[in-house]
């Protein structure tokens, strides 16, 4: 499992088409796909880290992210890209819904 605290953007409409059309409540599972930069898209569970509500579109929060389905050869081909300060989008299928920043991560088997 892969454990990250990022700090993440979700789009406004005015920052691009493919924008949520509403913001998130945190009371619901949120759980879109993560791309680190080679393409491939692993489903994470994003969590308020601050006990927000609401996550609203165009603000930046510092959460967590759950990736249980990251195991060691899914670890072995995104490892180079899972670093403090690099960045990733946050997507829906295709969709680029947001974008995010490694904080920390903690990878366990």
């Amino acid at each position: 499992m892969l454990l990250l605290e990022a700090e993440i953007y979700l789009h406004k409409p005015s920052d691009s088409a493919s924008a949520l059309k509403n913001d998130l409540e945190t009371r619901h599972i949120i759980r879109p796909s993560i791309n680190f930069g080679n393409d491939q898209l692993f489903s994470g569970d994003i969590w308020a880290l601050h006990q927000e509500k609401m996550f609203y579109r165009g603000v930046n929060y510092t959460v967590l992210i759950k990736m249980p389905t990251i195991e060691s050869e899914a670890f072995e081909s995104i490892g180079r890209f899972v670093r403090p300060g690099n960045s990733f989008r946050i997507q829906t299928g295709l969709r680029v819904i947001g974008t995010g920043t490694i904080k920390d991560y903690i990878y366990e088997e």
